[in-house]
């Protein structure tokens, strides 16, 4: 009796972290007395349907059950630089009931004497993973250090604490049949992320896993479960706890490629409905102007290695903008400017919210992690046109078209100082101070260095909820009931009676009183008030290549089937602004019949 206790312990002692070794108490006890759905009728032994003393088939450990014949087809990913094969080792064993194709009393050498009730049976359920293991963490590849040298985000193999067989890794890296503690059957527990990170190290530029959101939020469900598909004993009760199984599936992902559990927009709104997540940003996409990331389900995305923003079809998913193991909040907001406002952080760094994904550069060049928030836009914004888009017209969703006067609809090109001949801009990546402090209508209570400060893009794109806003709604442009997916309202009927509302927008910046007075020597008055024209006519909101102060006039816009234009006059190629000096200039151009050449405003 003391060396079989002794036997016991020394098994037990060489795996102190892998629990209690009682696979009677578990579900692959399929004996009469096993607590599964699954199990016998008739025979009572424990460890026969997979394990005999005597005429086992050649593979260890002395294995009973027949081998599944099947040829599988294997998990790809575009970012996989493992190799699985075949399933090879004790991974073929466990498949030998978890295809399905193989009864669950299928031994080579069943009991005698007694009705083999089992012969018959077959998985099914969650447990049955099939043929198809593309939709399954990857098996049966070596993973050693020359993988961990091609995949940074792996850890070394010498280092982790999980058992590879002849350095592959196996069903029975991850997974213990006789484990009684964890189940199911886990060397380790998923609760905070641990088995998961025994493996994957992920971290990037200036952010870990670690720290995100997803690592350390404490929020729980207050409607509804976005864990409902995990059993009560597999599931924790914040997102924290939950971790890597907020968003991932290691069986039977609905979306294979990362292991995604739902459709990439669906898995997100699992808890960013509001039902988790502070805010619904679920119901951000069902609003006038949006980014629609249901147009295009399941982008196979991946921040470094796949997209290419200079070639890639338009598109935009949750995963273009945000990265789902770096998110996070960031220290609290310092912005010069208290109007114009992106959450934590300071123009034009990218908060937290945006941390670890891609962009373009303001050169145009690739960036495989952003450190400005632009670069971000970039990667859609600053490209030539595509798809929906010709080199003039760019529709937007409710018919909107327009052409402007410098034909650039690049909008890198509009805000960058480098861009060539690019003369006025919006204060997104530098400020144009050459002619920007000739702007007395920036309201004074934006800062002492308003002539010096930059914004963001979201200070202007933006949901109509959000600080940008002026309320406590969503951040970040998912979606606005006004268009372009503006915080405020800003007018882009060429032609409209005049309201303040209408440049809610522009008068987040710009003092109302000051822009429309006559003695201010400006002619906003004269044309926004009495003729009904918009700042859209004459102003660029984006930048100006043919003129300061962001003049870069329509030379045709169509909008609720009215076309509207600026045409050249006699002696000019195209419509022509003289800059006079302060608050002074000349126009010769014939707006929409009313023709000026010239004409001078003082």
């Amino acid at each position: 009796m003391r060396s079989r206790l002794l036997a016991f312990t020394l098994v037990c002692a060489a795996s102190p972290a892998w629990g209690v070794q009682d696979v009677a108490s578990t579900v692959h006890n399929l004996s009469a007395s096993g607590p599964g759905v699954f199990k016998s009728l008739t025979i009572d032994q424990v460890c026969v349907f997979c394990h005999t003393p005597h005429g086992a088939q050649p593979a260890s450990p002395l294995w009973n059950h027949e081998l599944s014949g099947q040829v599988y087809l294997e998990y790809r990913s575009s970012t996989l630089d493992a190799s699985p094969e075949q399933p090879t080792g004790r991974s073929r064993l466990c498949l030998a009931c978890h295809d399905g194709t193989v009864a669950l009393g299928a031994m080579v050498n069943p009991p005698d004497g007694v009705v083999n009730d089992l012969a018959s049976t077959f998985l099914t359920g969650r447990a049955n993973l099939g043929t198809d293991l593309t939709d399954d963490h990857p098996i049966s590849f070596v993973y050693d250090s020359a993988l961990q040298a091609a995949d940074p985000e792996l850890a070394n193999p010498t280092g982790i604490d999980l058992p590879l067989e002849n350095d592959e890794l196996q069903c029975t890296s991850c997974h213990d049949p006789h484990e009684a503690d964890r189940v199911p059957f886990l060397r380790k527990t998923t609760a905070f992320g641990e088995l998961c990170i025994t493996c994957h190290v992920r971290s990037g530029l200036n952010w870990e896993w670690s720290t995100s959101s997803h690592a350390t939020s404490p929020a729980t469900a207050s409607a509804g479960d976005p864990w409902s598909e995990r059993k009560p004993e597999w599931k924790g009760a914040t997102v924290a706890e939950n971790a890597c199984f907020n968003c991932h599936a290691p069986h039977n992902a609905t979306t294979p490629p990362r292991l995604i559990k739902d459709e990439e927009e669906r898995t997100c709104y699992l808890c960013h409905d509001g039902s988790v997540a502070a805010t619904d940003i679920q119901s951000e996409a069902l609003k006038l102007s949006n980014h629609p990331v249901d147009v295009t389900p399941n982008a196979d995305h991946d921040a470094t290695l796949v997209e290419d923003p200079q070639s890639m079809p338009l598109h935009v998913e949750c995963a273009d903008c945000h990265n789902g193991h770096a998110v996070r909040d960031a220290p609290p907001m310092v912005s010069v400017n208290p109007l114009v406002t992106d959450d934590h952080a300071t123009p034009p760094l990218a908060n937290g919210r945006i941390l670890g994904v891609s962009g373009l550069d303001l050169n145009g060049f690739n960036k495989p992690q952003i450190e400005y928030q632009y670069e971000l836009c970039f990667k859609c914004h600053g490209v030539p046109l595509r798809s929906a888009c010709d080199d003039r017209r760019c529709p937007t969703a409710d018919g909107f078209s327009m052409e402007r006067q410098d034909g650039i609809y690049n909008l890198r090109e509009k805000v960058s100082s480098t861009a060539t001949a690019l003369v006025s801009y919006h204060p997104i990546e530098s400020n144009n101070t050459s002619n920007n402090t000739e702007v007395p209508s920036l309201r004074a209570d934006i800062g002492l260095n308003r002539f010096d400060s930059l914004i963001y893009c979201t200070d202007c794109h933006n949901s109509d909820e959000s600080i940008a806003a002026g309320r406590l709604g969503p951040n970040g442009p998912h979606g606005s009931q006004h268009r372009a997916i503006l915080a405020r309202e800003y007018a882009f009927e060429p032609q409209i009676a005049y309201s303040a509302f209408n440049y809610e927008l522009c008068y987040k910046c710009h003092n109302e009183s000051v822009l429309l007075s006559d003695a201010s020597g400006f002619t906003h008055s004269r044309h926004v008030e009495r003729r009904g024209a918009a700042c859209i006519v004459c102003h660029d909101p984006h930048g100006s290549h043919s003129f300061e102060h962001l003049l870069n006039f329509l030379t045709s816009a169509e909008v609720g089937g009215e076309d509207f234009w600026i045409r050249a006059v006699e002696g000019f190629s195209a419509p022509f602004w003289q800059d006079d000096g302060i608050y002074q200039g000349t126009c010769y151009l014939d707006c929409h019949g009313a023709r000026h050449n010239p004409r001078s405003y003082r």
